[in-house]
């Protein structure tokens, strides 16, 4: 059994991030590219799909949400 399977998320606790629908994924030369839908800011890459989807929903985009 995995270990991911014993975690339980604290109640209350809120994930920073971008929604699934809020970043695209693109492959290029074999390389995996998670980019802002919003600016086009390159959120995460890799060569796996699942790994780059999983960094960029825990990214958020630092043009679009800059606080000034």
């Amino acid at each position: 059994m995995a270990i991911k399977d014993h975690l339980i998320p604290a109640p209350g606790l809120r994930r920073v991030g971008l929604d699934p629908d809020s970043y695209a994924l693109h492959l290029d030369c074999g390389i995996w590219r998670a980019s802002c839908t919003g600016c086009g800011y390159e959120l995460a890459e890799g060569r796996h799909q699942d790994r780059v989807e999983r960094k960029a929903a825990r990214r958020s985009c630092p043009v679009c949400n800059e606080v000034a």
